[in-house]
């Protein structure tokens, strides 16, 4: 099924697939130690969702955000979350539509696609906009799984569109297209017992990989399911499971665009 049909049956998956990566902590933590946001005052946040990361780092930073975000649902639960964190007087803008129908009224210091860009794909143009979209000086991070992540195995069987984009592949077509930029790897480290437990998907495994799948477990073949199973015990070492992430970072002024 495509993930809007997912969402719609299963409107909790995509914060309780977050939660067990740790998302939050550990993209918080990478984006604080990596220097992205070294000398930022303010950012931009494409596809946003409920915008966890953003408001933490309004809150733990006192930095300005702004979010575009095309879902109703998640939109709302973001106006929730800087409500109850009380930093409204930090975010600058606020728009539930599509990033194509955005209309930038002015730059950010950093603009951020965390895992939305697998809504726009190998597309010169909307790439081009991002960029406009930051400060002469500032950056565009998009951040994405690698190619051997689990979460990518598990989506390149997905049945649904739109999902199975790698941050190399991706990275590949930008310099191909004359846009440099830098590459950098975040590690989304969890236990890999949240996953896995004598052989076997947890629960939480057998939720990560419908997520993925856009398939319910219970209507996977069995033949899915054992691929699932093996995709997650791929990224394992000892007592961890590494769902890692390449992260383009282009900066203004360092990286020239043909």
């Amino acid at each position: 099924m495509e993930y809007s049909e997912y969402f719609r049956r299963f409107p909790d998956a995509y914060a309780k697939i977050v939660a067990g990566l740790d998302r939050v902590n550990t993209l918080y933590a990478y984006l604080s130690s990596s220097g992205v946001l070294t000398g930022a005052a303010n950012l931009l946040s494409l596809g946003a969702g409920s915008g966890d990361v953003e408001v933490r780092i309004a809150k733990d930073t006192g930095r300005q955000i702004a979010v575009v975000e095309p879902s109703r649902s998640y939109f709302q639960q973001f106006q929730q979350n800087v409500a109850a964190a009380g930093v409204q007087d930090l975010v600058l803008e606020a728009h539930c539509q599509s990033f194509e129908a955005y209309e930038p009224h002015r730059q950010y210091d950093v603009v951020l696609s965390l895992f939305s860009w697998f809504a726009f794909g190998a597309d010169r143009a909307l790439l081009i906009k991002a960029l406009a979209c930051r400060q002469a000086e500032g950056k565009l991070l998009i951040c994405l799984p690698t190619a051997d992540c689990p979460a990518s195995k598990i989506s390149a069987f997905s049945r649904s569109g739109g999902i199975n984009l790698t941050s190399e592949v991706l990275s590949l077509w930008a310099r191909e297209q004359g846009f440099d930029h830098d590459y950098d790897i975040y590690h989304g480290v969890v236990p890999a017992e949240l996953y896995l437990k004598q052989g076997e998907l947890t629960e939480q495994g057998r939720d990560l990989a419908a997520f993925l799948a856009a398939t319910p477990w219970d209507e996977m073949s069995e033949s899915m399911r054992t691929a699932c199973l093996e995709a997650i015990a791929s990224g394992q070492t000892g007592d961890q499971i590494d769902h890692a992430s390449g992260c383009l970072i282009f900066a203004g002024g360092k990286h020239a665009t043909n």
